[in-house]
């Protein structure tokens, strides 16, 4: 009746091209936040302590290692001091006679009644009167000087014991070692025919006198 009407898009035109390329599209860039890792549970902020088990085994290991360590250092230093207490007498021997020399005599001997008689490194006379003199150093002495260890000096009137000299001898001699090699290694002698002083002591030597 009316005719054909024109299709919609007659009426509407031609369509305007749209602006918008064709083609891919790219995603817009997100940007993540890396989170913390939580390395144990535990209240936030704050790290985890020792627990007591863990505690117990620590001092358990250190007390071991402590223990195999230990005994390990005491013969050490033991072994130092023997080696300190043989150089200290071969030094005070030097210095009695070196003394003997420029005075005509013996250091003098202070009998000690609590010490058999002689006269000893920690209590007595005869190293200071050999560091007066200048023939010693002030540090010597034994490393532990006391009732036990320490070195022991006496001068015997000529003839005593059998001993064959000149006059007056002395002995000098270390009381105690603290390890066995010292004391197996460095006997020292120093006997007459009454008396064997190396039965006395660790170490032992003398002058003035000769005997076997």
């Amino acid at each position: 009746m009316f005719g054909d009407l024109p299709d919609s898009g007659a009426l509407q035109g031609p369509r305007k091209a749209s602006s918008t390329p064709v083609g891919p599209v790219d995603e817009p860039l997100v940007v993540r936040a890396s989170l913390p890792i939580a390395l144990a549970p535990g209240r936030p902020g704050r790290s985890r302590g020792f627990s007591l088990l863990e505690l117990v085994i620590v001092v358990s290991i250190v007390s071991i290692l402590a223990g195999s360590i230990a005994p390990g250092v005491g013969r050490r230093l033991a072994k130092s001091r023997d080696g300190r207490r043989v150089a200290d007498l071969r030094a005070v021997q030097e210095a009695i006679e070196l003394f003997r020399v420029e005075h005509g005599r013996w250091p003098a001997a202070d009998a000690n009644g609590a010490y058999g008689g002689w006269d000893v490194s920690h209590d007595g006379g005869f190293i200071p009167e050999l560091q007066r003199a200048g023939f010693v150093l002030d540090d010597v002495g034994d490393p532990r000087d006391g009732d036990y260890h320490h070195y022991r000096y006496r001068v015997f009137p000529a003839g005593s014991f059998g001993c064959n000299g000149y006059g007056d001898f002395y002995v000098l001699g270390i009381r105690e070692f603290e390890t066995e090699a010292y004391e197996d290694s460095n006997t020292g002698f120093f006997a007459c025919t009454g008396r064997d002083w190396g039965e006395e002591f660790d170490y032992v030597t003398g002058g003035g006198a000769t005997g076997l």
